[in-house]
């Protein structure tokens, strides 16, 4: 397993600081999105939702308990279109503090349904991290397929080989999650687009670069990855993706699913493909280490829970 990291060269990341000690500008952007979040969602949500009030409820409930984690009730029953608008609402109420959308995650559900959740500027960390989780709602860690899109071009592609010549990087990641919901509507879709997937923290590994020769027969190759704990015991072993779906066939589902929402993909956009293998409900405290095996090299990703 190699060398690691001291602890005292681990990088703590705690969103409490900025919160703490904004900058002049930041607390005048919280003032204009607030302003803005506060009026456009007041008359969005009376029009969409006036009839049952099911939304809005759901809104305060998944904004409570992101910033003061904690259980979630079971949620009002909603469609998965109005839950995505909850999403979107969340997601706009975060963007003071955790910055603008730089990619998108596949939510864990049952069925054929793929929700999508948006990853924010300030989710994501790079390996050396210490993450302080939250104290007041069960966590999950799951070892993530995730990539970098290289051109915008992805947004025409309709086969592998058109999307693999879209993708430019293949990088290690360790998603760590809140598990809010309840145990009956932790897979079910409309509930897990309302929580945003549950993202909290994506831990980032060096990326992998794909040589330009590559073509979608590489993506064939076996994506594999384990985590271990402190003591070098296995936590988590898995290789490809669920239902053994082709990494490629989900960049395209990803690309439809985000086309229908109004959202295109351009440069740089982050996009986790879903898990190599079983998530970690409560992860112990202290070191973790994840190493990846893919088609285009290998990697690990080093961190530390507190």
């Amino acid at each position: 397993m190699g060398s690691v990291p001291k602890p005292d060269a681990y990088r703590l990341v705690s969103i409490s600081q900025i919160k703490e000690n904004p900058h002049p500008l930041m607390r005048l952007y919280r003032y204009i999105v607030g302003f803005f979040f506060g009026s456009t969602l007041a008359l969005s949500m009376t029009t969409i939702w006036a009839d049952t009030g099911s939304g809005q409820r759901t809104l305060a409930l998944v904004i409570g308990a992101f910033f003061d984690p904690r259980p979630l009730p079971a949620l009002p029953d909603l469609t998965l279109a109005e839950a995505l608008e909850v999403q979107d609402y969340l997601v706009m109420n975060l963007r003071p503090d955790y910055g603008a959308v730089a990619g998108y995650k596949r939510a864990q559900t049952a069925g054929a349904d793929l929700v999508t959740a948006l990853l924010l500027e300030n989710m994501f960390t790079s390996t050396g991290s210490t993450l302080t989780v939250p104290a007041g709602v069960a966590i999950a860690t799951e070892l993530e397929l995730l990539v970098r899109v290289g051109s915008g071009d992805l947004n025409q592609a309709t086969n592998r080989a058109q999307a693999a010549a879209t993708i430019a990087e293949v990088l290690p990641a360790v998603e760590v999650r809140d598990v809010a919901l309840v145990l009956a509507q932790q897979h079910v879709a409309p509930a897990a687009a309302a929580v945003n997937g549950g993202a909290r923290y994506l831990v980032l590994g060096a990326p992998l670069a794909i040589p330009l020769v590559e073509g979608a027969r590489a993506w064939s190759g076996a994506f594999a990855a384990q985590l271990y704990d402190s003591t070098a015991a296995l936590l988590a072993s898995g290789a490809g993706l669920a239902e053994a779906e082709h990494p490629l066939d989900v960049v395209l589902r990803l690309k439809a699913a985000l086309h229908a929402r109004g959202r295109t993909l351009q440069a740089g956009d982050l996009l986790a493909l879903g898990s190599l293998g079983p998530s970690v409900a409560a992860p112990p405290p202290g070191r973790l280490e994840a190493v990846f095996q893919t088609p285009f090299g290998n990697g690990r990703v080093i961190f530390a829970l507190r």
